[in-house]
């Protein structure tokens, strides 16, 4: 099994070391990263954790008012490491993969599948946890407040799938697979159960492909994204900053809109916590190489220093933290 891991970033920060980590630790055997015109050093971090043979690191520079998610899509249908992949996600840096099955690994995930060709994974909303700045601890053990299963967002997927001949396109939430391709595309929901054509092969109004299952389909049974969307408020101000991935020119979003959207707060969720010791250890691991912790601590001063700069947007955040200004 060749299971790849890839991903769009820009100023992540220090968290970059626990995403990696985290993914390697439960089974991703190649992990594929491109940043564009980082600030942060994160991509500094992203070179020395390519010399430790951790993650495979490429930089690139989006055409003026491009998507930039749109255009690593382009670049990892012709990245070698990809397209011999098996099987094949792209998250986020603020998404972690979380398998329920045995014992949490990829393998147990890749089990359930059997001979289906893919899974469409629900997201679950973290919120803030109550944190106006970033704590020290590990992002999986700090925030622990998440949203309810019924909360419309969580019908978003992330999806794994088998890479092969079948795949038309790649985008952020799934691929577009050729409609004709033979044999036809058996794609499960979360709970297991396959997912009609409709949401297979289906497009949105925008051209996009459909990124939410129909209402009451979604599912944490089998495995569930842990999207920490907000973290702690300091970085809703620090993704202001940076601008959106996947829209050109749509910054503006990170505001009381943003908030009231994705700051939930409604459950505990410490489902992430059994596999803290091996990733607290996988961590202490890559900073044990000079390489990588010289560079981990330039990023963290980098971005410590981005952040204290944001102080005052922070605290207008904070004023509202839920995001009822937005009505």
């Amino acid at each position: 099994m060749t299971a790849c891991l890839y991903s769009a970033m820009r100023n992540e920060g220090p968290d970059v070391v626990e995403w990696v980590a985290w993914h390697r630790l439960i089974g991703f055997d190649r992990i594929v990263v491109w940043t564009n015109d980082c600030t942060d050093k994160s991509d500094e971090l992203l070179d020395a954790l390519q010399n430790l043979g951790w993650v495979e690191h490429h930089r690139h520079h989006p055409a003026a008012g491009a998507s930039v998610q749109g255009q690593v899509a382009e670049h990892a249908l012709r990245c070698q490491t990809i397209a011999s992949a098996e099987w094949l996600m792209w998250l986020d840096a603020d998404e972690f993969l979380v398998v329920k099955q045995k014992d949490g690994r990829l393998s147990d995930l890749l089990s359930v599948l059997s001979d289906a060709d893919g899974m469409a994974i629900n997201w679950r909303l973290f919120g803030d946890s109550g944190y106006d700045h970033s704590p020290p601890a590990p992002v999986t053990e700090s925030f622990v407040q998440a949203s309810q299963l019924r909360f419309r967002l969580n019908r978003s997927v992330k999806t794994i799938h088998r890479m092969d001949k079948r795949v038309k396109e790649l985008f952020i939430h799934r691929p577009v697979w050729h409609r004709d391709a033979l044999p036809a595309i058996r794609l499960l929901a979360g709970d297991g159960r396959p997912l009609p054509e409709s949401f297979v092969y289906g497009i949105k109004d925008n051209g996009n492909p459909q990124e939410m299952v129909e209402k009451g389909r979604q599912s944490w049974k089998i495995a569930q994204i842990n999207h920490y969307a907000v973290k702690a408020l300091e970085r809703v101000a620090a993704k202001r900053l940076r601008g959106d991935g996947l829209y050109a020119n749509w910054s503006d979003r990170f505001d009381f809109r943003y908030l009231k959207r994705f700051n939930k707060n409604d459950e505990t969720d410490t489902t992430a916590h059994r596999h803290l010791p091996e990733l607290k250890a996988m961590i202490a691991q890559a900073l044990s190489d000079a390489t990588v912790a010289s560079a981990y601590r330039a990023c963290e001063q980098a971005f410590s220093a981005m952040l204290a700069d944001l102080g005052q947007q922070t605290q207008f955040l904070a004023k509202d933290r839920y995001g009822l200004s937005a009505g």
